[in-house]
């Protein structure tokens, strides 16, 4: 049990700090074509949920989730396919539509999020991060499927939406590299649960 929690406590680790670099990345790059090539914007809009997916995927083979936090991270992985799938078919002809598709996604994901954070708190300790960021990404969701129907929200505006996103996962590797400085507070968590 001891060495399970400190080998998936580490896998999160990695996973958070890999997920920052990738969003600040990603941020960077579709700011910087949304407006001169929309044609490489379109296609990092669609590489967003399936980069969601890889890392929900990674996480369900290395982490020792239970039983409902595996069912939302099925789910995740599951909706990120078809929210791809939705931008791909939409964003050429009706990038509102693309919007608006990338919205309910955020909205759903955040949900997933907040409930897989709630669950990693109980077994891990802390994740407030992830359960802010849950938080958060379910209204900005809200707000760019909102946005994305009324024609007012654009591409680059899901930027900051990634950079709010990494600096959570750079809040949440912080935390849980500390936490791993200090294995007896992970395994004393883990058996309290």
């Amino acid at each position: 049990m001891k060495t399970n929690v400190l080998a998936s406590s580490r896998s999160l680790r990695n996973l958070y700090f890999v997920r920052t670099v990738f969003q600040i990345l990603w941020a960077v790059g579709v700011l910087a074509t949304a407006e001169t090539q929309p044609s490489v914007a379109a296609v990092l809009l669609v590489a967003y949920p399936l980069w969601d997916v890889a890392c929900t995927l990674w996480d369900l083979t290395t982490s020792n989730s239970d039983g409902s936090a595996r069912t939302s991270q099925v789910v995740n992985a599951v909706l990120g396919t078809a929210v791809a799938a939705g931008i791909g078919f939409t964003i050429f002809n009706q990038p509102k539509f693309a919007i608006a598709t990338f919205g309910a996604w955020a909205l759903g994901a955040g949900l997933l999020q907040l409930v897989a954070g709630l669950i990693r708190r109980r077994q891990l300790g802390g994740q407030w991060a992830m359960i802010l960021s849950g938080a958060q990404s379910s209204l900005a969701g809200i707000a760019f499927l909102l946005g994305g129907l009324s024609g007012k929200v654009h591409v680059k505006d899901l930027g900051g939406y990634a950079i709010f996103g990494a600096i959570y996962f750079l809040i949440a590797g912080v935390l849980l590299a500390r936490r791993l400085a200090h294995p007896e507070a992970l395994t004393t968590q883990s058996s309290a649960s």
